[in-house]
């Protein structure tokens, strides 16, 4: 029995390092080990056989590579036995019947050969298209929860999109009205990807919906219930950050809780110099930017609340409250916007995107939440996007 754990664990590992290689690596070294092979039995003679071992390349090329590549290398094999048995009744001086035989052995190989690539190519045919499955039903419990109307604000104007780096998306967004001039926004990052983090993010998102309406006064008992209620329905390495904010357009107040996520920033400006000066629960960066015309801006930090969700169930989260003004341009985003990475390894950072909204801090949320996207994608240049994206601009008039 331990034998049998040990020995799937080591298949396990195994099978994962060779899907993280590419095609054409695999291929190499699936005709690589076909050639060594053909080398370890012609030295042996018919002392030793290594038939068994040729199935170890067939295999992995037809389930990694695919069904055409399988079957190449399946007739590559049959025919390096071959030659190695013609090599051998060359050496032994056998006639016409062993020729046969080995004509007719020969056929049997390349038959079984054939055989199990064709099987191994379908059962991955068959697992790919119940992924894909799989995936559509995740993508439609998914988009039960994209937010489809954009509550609106008299003097308050946000823009939000989501970019998903494969078919589903970890992140977590979301936006609706708590009561008379007040809007909720929520902002998170679902640990992992593909259809557990899709899921989980909708189950996330379930809870936070069936809270509603949700005041300033309980939004830290909200989310201490959102995190006993994933530490209990989930296992132990699935967790999430989460950021979540109320404001309130009359008295410009913004409460809010962050749960382990990437701090938002307020950016804000103050003319002739003088800094921001405020009591406000927000930490500040350690450095204020000139501007020009005499603006200043500085960038306060929303990172108090607590721990991400779902590591302990007990842990206390606590609600802090800030006071917007008018000007003040806020970002939140999820950790695909900071670390999206060019070919060198660097990631876009803090201080490109503060960049970009200083430069155009006239301009219309949606603009500047445009500008942000294709500066990003400047940086980035032809590489691939490595995790999903999700940027909410907001702006106080």
């Amino acid at each position: 029995m331990v034998f049998a754990l040990r020995f799937g664990k080591r298949m396990a590992s195994l099978f994962g390092h060779f899907s993280k290689q590419s095609r054409r690596s695999l291929l190499l070294r699936g005709y690589l080990t076909v050639a060594f092979l053909t080398l370890a039995d012609y030295l042996t003679e018919r002392e030793f056989s290594f038939l068994i071992f040729y199935f170890f390349p067939i295999i992995t090329v037809a389930w990694f590579v695919g069904r055409k590549n399988g079957i190449v290398i399946a007739s590559v094999a049959a025919l390096a036995t071959f030659a190695h048995d013609l090599l051998l009744l060359e050496t032994y001086s056998i006639h016409n019947f062993g020729d046969l035989i080995s004509y007719w052995t020969f056929l049997q190989r390349l038959l079984v050969f054939l055989t199990v690539s064709l099987i191994v190519s379908a059962l991955r045919t068959s697992e790919d298209e119940k992924r894909q499955v799989e995936h559509k039903v995740a993508r439609q419990v998914q988009s039960f929860f994209v937010p489809r109307i954009m509550p609106s604000l008299a003097h308050f104007s946000y823009t939000a999109h989501s970019k998903p780096s494969d078919h589903l998306s970890g992140d977590l967004f979301d936006c609706f009205l708590v009561g008379p001039n007040k809007l909720a926004f929520i902002v998170g990052d679902i640990c992992g990807k593909g259809i557990s983090a899709a899921l989980l993010m909708a189950y996330i998102q379930g809870v936070l919906r069936s809270q509603a309406p949700i005041s300033e006064e309980n939004l830290a008992e909200m989310m201490a219930t959102v995190n006993r209620s994933l530490h209990l329905s989930t296992a132990d390495d699935k967790f999430a950050t989460l950021f979540m904010g109320i404001y309130d357009e009359t008295s410009k107040k913004l409460t809010y809780v962050n749960a382990g996520h990437g701090a938002p920033r307020v950016h804000r400006w103050e003319e002739n110099g003088h800094s921001a000066s405020s009591s406000d629960s927000a930490v500040r960066s350690n450095e204020e930017l000139p501007l020009q015309r005499g603006a200043v801006l500085e960038v306060l930090t929303l990172e108090r609340g607590g721990l991400l969700l779902g590591v302990d169930p007990a842990e206390h989260y606590v609600a802090h409250v800030m006071r917007l003004r008018r000007g003040d341009i806020i970002v939140c985003e999820t950790d695909g916007v900071q670390e999206a990475s060019n070919h060198a390894g660097e990631h876009y950072g803090h201080d490109r995107l503060t960049t970009v909204v200083s430069d155009s801090r006239e301009e219309s949320t949606g603009r500047i939440h445009d500008l942000i996207l294709r500066d990003i994608q400047r940086f980035v240049g032809a590489g691939p996007q490595i995790d999903d994206m999700t940027l909410l601009v907001g702006k106080v008039f």
